[in-house]
């Protein structure tokens, strides 16, 4: 891309795979699957849910962006594969109701409920008893409404858009 266009990607650290000697066919595939699964998870995204003085709080706008360019293809189809989703945070046009009260869910998480993780959608108050406190890694997500997105990752979006030659996002 154009050196104007920002990188909406959060990219993780290239590293060189190199598959035992000798392998072929299923085995030299195992291998390097192996390795890459690996790589993804040992620079898996784990974000803290709240802030120092233990407010919840959003991700960063560069997690918001890295979601987005997930779901608008907003970086060619060989860096979203490379570069997976983070998973701290989902852009919805609603917020669903929590599973335990009436209040909008801020956070789809998993929960223990007897011996089972199970999804849930939770209001902070909610998250705060029932969810890891990390986001991403955990299989916590933060449910953040399109309106909310920040104007700064609003104009990226639309700057990555006209550099495709596409309608703008926002």
């Amino acid at each position: 891309m154009d050196a104007d266009v920002p990188d909406p990607l959060l990219r993780l650290p290239d590293e060189q795979i190199a598959a035992a000697p000798g392998l072929s066919g299923d085995d030299l595939l195992e291998d390097v699957f192996t390795q890459v699964y690996d790589h993804v998870n040992l620079h898996a995204m784990a974000w803290p849910a709240a802030d120092r003085d233990g407010n919840l709080v959003p991700p960063p706008g560069a997690h918001v962006l890295h979601d987005l360019a997930h779901v608008h293809d907003l970086a060619g189809e060989e860096d979203l594969m490379v570069n997976p989703r983070l998973g701290t945070v989902a852009v919805v046009p609603d917020l669903p109701e929590c599973d335990f009260c009436y209040l909008p869910a801020r956070y789809d998480a998993r929960i223990t409920i007897g011996e089972r993780r199970v999804g849930a959608n939770l209001c902070g108050d909610h998250y705060r008893v029932k969810g890891s406190g990390t986001l991403g890694a955990s299989g916590d997500a933060y449910l953040m409404l399109r309106s909310e997105v920040p104007e700064s990752v609003r104009l990226a979006c639309n700057k990555i858009r006209a550099a495709q030659s596409e309608d703008p996002l926002f």
